[in-house]
């Protein structure tokens, strides 16, 4: 069975008629994270770093960029009925403009 977690993140706003809002879905089976906002990632260097292919053939992706992208979210200790907040770092963190 896949993990797949939902996490609110902490970053900037993100582009408007967005609908993921402030959110990420992170499948840890997952072997690459991509973004397609740019404002999702702590610092940034544009490049061309190749490509990905799409189950559609003819919808190649273009790698623009990649970087971190800081995750905070909450951890829910059960036996003793606590939650607390923490921030994760993921990295490698693929920016694909309009994915």
């Amino acid at each position: 069975m896949k993990k797949i977690l939902y996490f609110l993140y902490k970053g900037k706003k993100v582009p408007h008629n967005s609908f993921y809002g402030d959110k990420w879905f992170l499948d840890f089976d997952a072997s690459t994270y991509f973004t397609p906002f740019e404002s999702d990632f702590v610092d940034i260097t544009l490049g061309d770093y190749g490509w990905v292919k799409t189950t559609n053939l003819k919808a190649i992706l273009f790698i623009v960029a990649f970087s971190t992208v800081l995750i905070e979210h909450k951890i829910f200790d059960s036996k003793i009925k606590t939650t607390k907040v923490t921030m994760s770092k993921l990295w490698l963190v693929y920016y694909i403009f309009g994915m």
